[in-house]
């Protein structure tokens, strides 16, 4: 018999919380196996990751276009 597929989302009610000294991210969430709840787990990411996760997440939703590193004063010319 294959795993249960789980899926996650935000637990309701809960904000996420950090850790100021080292820059800790946690995330609770709920995980559901289609429409079962089957436990809670925190994603815990570092101030790094937590910020990369941000970025990609505002970009797939078009909050955040991607601009092009700027040309050398050379290429202004």
């Amino acid at each position: 018999m294959l795993p249960a597929r789980l899926h996650a989302s935000t637990r309701r009610g809960e904000p996420l919380t950090t850790v100021h000294v080292t820059g800790e991210v946690r995330v609770p969430l709920a995980l559901y196996a289609v429409d079962e709840r089957r436990g809670d787990v925190d994603l815990v990411l570092s101030r790094t990751e937590a910020h990369r996760l941000f970025t990609q997440l505002a970009e797939a939703l078009g909050l955040v276009h991607s601009v092009p590193a700027p040309r050398g004063l050379e290429a202004v010319r």
